[in-house]
């Protein structure tokens, strides 16, 4: 087990009945700091009765602050009185004052803390303070958890009224930008899928909506305390050990579209760029449906080749040349990763499997404006979707034809379009 930090940020034992705990590094949010609260403390079980305050926890480490962040959490503490709401202030050093580190210590706390509950299926939450979570968003993520999955990645909604806020350029970017890796992860489900991860899903895995087991968050040694992007850093380590992770649209959160973030890299930053470079954003260069295609293809016969390996049946010489070519590596280097590779994903992280690939393929060959990749991936989607409603309708028909009612149903939610 790996060690985690000796600090504690709430002295106060958690309650034996507490089924989640949920964790938000907050700093100088006084303004968007009540809308997440409120929006946790109105929490309702799936058939829509009120979630117990009993049942769950909050804790809020506000580091850095020089705005009033604390004196509105205390405030709300008390128009809530029955939610448990702990409200920890640090003030950090400049070496440890960022986000890596703030989330690290309170994704610990929160593992320490569902340990400590006396609910076995007890379990750890993350989201934001610029963050409101949907009115389900405790028990959908439980509900999937319990159902298998070991993390549960939320949706990412952007707040419509803010959207409307941003120039015509950088709306038009981010509609594409989200509608192209929805995409992405279509023809990712469809050339390599996972069992536990079907389509429909979505490609996001971030802080502002995250649930985990205390048991796999130890066992991947805990958040990495970088400096930025710690929960992609986050997402790598589960991966590596092969972590069942849910991308699950039934698990919501809207955050905001402001252009002044707290995190030197994130989707504030990111749109701020977008504002900035104007019309020319909208045609810079991504990843080709063809790169895609061979990307995601490739992975796939890596996979089977790997499974084929460990459990002990017989791979055939040519498909570990034919993939040692595709990926421009050494047929003997790729095929000793196999053999002693833990996990899939330790393979894949070991051979540095997406640097090999996309070395493969030349930038000229491997992007394409986003614009026209977009057409080109909504096409194949259009396509495909095409195919299961004739699917669906001919099965209609048969059960008709024989007196007997349809189950197959077209899942409305798989289309990228909406809400992208």
């Amino acid at each position: 087990m790996p060690r985690f930090r000796a600090e504690v940020l709430v002295t106060q034992p958690p309650e034996p009945s507490i089924k989640a705990c949920i964790v938000i590094p907050v700093r100088n949010e006084e303004d968007l700091l009540p809308n997440a609260l409120h929006a946790l403390a109105e929490q309702q079980c799936a058939d829509g009765s009120p979630f117990a305050h009993s049942a769950y926890e909050i804790v809020l480490l506000i580091n850095n602050s020089v705005d009033r962040s604390a004196q509105v959490a205390r405030h709300f503490a008390r128009l809530y009185p029955s939610l448990r709401l702990h409200v920890v202030e640090r003030d950090l050093r400049p070496g440890t004052a960022h986000i890596g580190y703030v989330r690290r210590l309170l994704m610990d706390e929160a593992c320490r803390r569902a340990r400590a509950s006396h609910v076995s299926d007890a379990l750890m939450l993350s989201t934001d303070a610029d963050t409101q979570v949907a009115p389900n968003w405790i028990a959908a993520n439980l509900a999937e958890l319990c159902a298998g999955a070991d993390v549960v990645g939320g949706r990412i909604l952007i707040n419509g009224d803010e959207i409307a806020t941003l120039s015509t350029a950088a709306g038009t970017r981010l509609k594409l930008d989200r509608l192209y890796r929805r995409l992405v992860s279509w023809i990712e489900s469809q050339l390599d899928p996972e069992m536990h991860d079907p389509w429909p899903r979505h490609p996001h895995h971030f802080g502002a909506s995250l649930a985990i087991w205390p048991h796999v968050y130890e066992r991947v040694g805990g958040v990495p305390p970088r400096r930025h992007l710690e929960d992609i850093a986050f997402y790598r380590a589960l991966l590596r050990h092969d972590i069942r992770i849910k991308h699950s649209m039934k698990v919501r959160v809207m955050t905001s579209a402001r252009l002044i973030g707290r995190a030197r890299y994130g989707l504030s930053k990111t749109l701020s760029d977008w504002c900035e470079s104007g019309p020319r954003g909208v045609n810079s260069l991504v990843e080709s449906k063809a790169f895609l295609e061979f990307l995601f293809g490739t992975r796939r016969q890596l996979r089977s080749v790997w499974l084929e390996q460990k459990y002990d049946r017989h791979v055939a010489e040519a498909e570990i040349h034919s993939l040692a070519a595709a990926m421009d590596c050494s047929y003997s280097t790729l095929w000793n990763h196999i053999r002693n590779a833990a996990s899939f994903g330790s393979l894949l992280e070991d051979i540095r499997f997406y640097a090999l690939c996309r070395s493969a393929w030349p930038d000229w060959k491997r992007l394409q404006g986003l614009q026209r990749v977009v057409e080109d991936l909504l096409k194949s989607f259009l396509c495909e979707r095409g195919r299961a409603v004739a699917v669906v309708a001919s099965t209609r028909h048969n059960a008709s034809a024989n007196g007997h009612s349809a189950s197959t149903q077209f899942v409305t939610e798989a289309n990228p379009l909406a809400r992208a």
